[in-house]
């Protein structure tokens, strides 16, 4: 009996012994996870704390790299430009926006008379000090203020630099194109009209001397002509009528070219000033050209006032007006009118005359009142008609500069034909108040 408590009693204990054995090491087993789960998060949150490091310093690298290149790049260009700018065919000048030049390359620099521009340009000068030129400041000004590009041409008288020992500086006709660009600032480029304006001159001392030549040869063969018309048959007649008509087209070429000569002399030529009745003035005109007038069924229609005067040129201003109506009579399709309206605004006289026309193409308008310049007959209406000499719009031009005046070439909005306006200088404000008539002739 006593065996047998001993057996239960060593059973109980090893029942007992094994049960704790197996609690300790399940205990040890859920430390050594939580442990190990523990490590991991901490390796973990170390490795991408470590990573994010990492790309953060490749990106600021990258971002010091990029700038690098940027500055390097923005050098690279910036030396191109200086060279481009440098080797350009024209002068360049750059300032900024408080006015002060930045640029200047050595073809400006020979233009406007600056000694050693590379070392002035270090002092960051004001335009002024430099270039004594307020024509060139009223420019930057005026592109500033518009925001956009413009262009002026005028004579540059160069500063003395040493007014006790003077030496005597080279004027020379500029022309200058401005543009505007970042932060205020402004490029203008800069061109020496010198040689040009000397061509020009050739030009017309050449079509001078050639329209005095031309003018005794053509005398004589007028002469020889009339001899001849009253001792031909009456059936060749026609072919006298046609020289004739041919020597006097030849003759009014000659006495334009020898007009514009007479301009071009640079001495203003003396103007005969009169008080002119303006309507009066205009009625004679039309009555010169009535006879080509009625050919094409063409009438006037002249609005203003009839008792409007100015004090003019008559003869040059007569000129100027048988020109225009000229070509607008050889322009307008038949049985239309022409107008002429006269008026005052802002001080001075307005004159316009307005066709049914086929008007000027866009791209001649700014050459309409150059010499010798003629519309291609392909691109108009009236074909051949449209030619001339070129010299009709041309001395309009100058005897419009000659009185002060200014003078511009448009296409009417509603007739579509050609518009030319004269503005002329008006003293007398005593007719101001004037009273609209039509006066229609046919």
């Amino acid at each position: 009996m006593e065996l047998l408590w001993l057996l239960v009693g060593i059973g109980i204990g090893a029942i007992a012994t094994s049960a704790c054995w197996f609690s300790w090491n399940y205990a040890k087993h859920r430390r050594n996870r939580k442990f190990h789960k523990r490590s991991q998060h901490v390796f973990k949150a170390r490795s991408l704390h470590s990573l994010k490091s990492w790309a953060q310093n490749i990106q600021q690298n990258y971002r010091e790299q990029l700038e690098v290149n940027g500055e390097i790049d923005h050098l690279v260009k910036r030396q191109l430009c200086e060279k481009i700018v440098e080797s350009a065919p024209i002068g360049y000048i750059q300032v900024d926006r408080d006015n002060r030049l930045s640029i200047c390359n050595q073809r400006a620099a020979t233009m406007m008379g600056i000694v050693n521009h590379q070392q002035g340009l270090l002092r960051k000068p004001f335009l002024l000090q430099l270039i004594r030129s307020y024509e060139l400041d009223h420019l930057v000004e005026k592109t500033r203020s518009d925001n956009i590009g413009s262009k002026i041409d005028w004579v540059f008288h160069p500063a003395i630099s040493d007014p006790v020992n003077p030496v005597p500086q080279q004027s020379r006709p500029i022309r200058a194109h401005s543009i505007y660009l970042d932060n205020d600032q402004v490029g203008i480029f800069l061109e020496d009209r010198q040689e040009a304006i000397a061509i020009v001159q050739q030009r017309d001392r050449w079509t001078s001397d050639v329209a005095h030549e031309l003018k005794t040869p053509l005398t004589a063969i007028r002469l020889v002509a009339e001899t001849l018309e009253s001792r031909v048959d009456p059936s060749a007649q026609i072919w006298i009528e046609r020289l004739l008509s041919e020597i006097d087209r030849i003759t009014n070429l000659v006495k334009d070219l020898l007009d514009l000569g007479q301009m071009d002399v640079g001495i203003e030529p003396v103007l005969n000033l009169s008080d002119v009745n303006i309507a009066a003035l205009v009625r004679s005109v039309w009555t010169t050209l009535e006879p080509l007038a009625n050919r094409k069924k063409v009438s006037l229609n002249y609005i203003g006032d009839p008792q409007l005067t100015l004090q003019i040129d008559e003869s040059r201003i007569y000129r100027l007006l048988l020109n225009l109506l000229d070509n607008s009579i050889k322009h307008s399709p038949a049985l239309q009118s022409i107008t002429i309206k006269s008026s005052v605004v802002n001080s001075s006289l307005q004159i316009e005359t307005i066709d049914a026309g086929e008007g000027f193409p866009e791209e001649s308008l700014p050459h309409i009142f150059d010499r010798f310049y003629q519309i291609d007959p392909s691109r108009t209406k009236s074909g051949p008609d449209r030619g001339g000499s070129g010299l009709g719009l041309a001395i309009a031009h100058q005897i419009v500069l000659l009185h002060k005046g200014a003078i511009a070439a448009k296409n009417h909005p509603e007739t579509g034909g050609a518009w030319i306006t004269i503005a002329l200088p008006y003293q007398n404000h005593a007719t101001e108040n004037s009273q609209v008539s039509e006066l229609t002739r046919t």
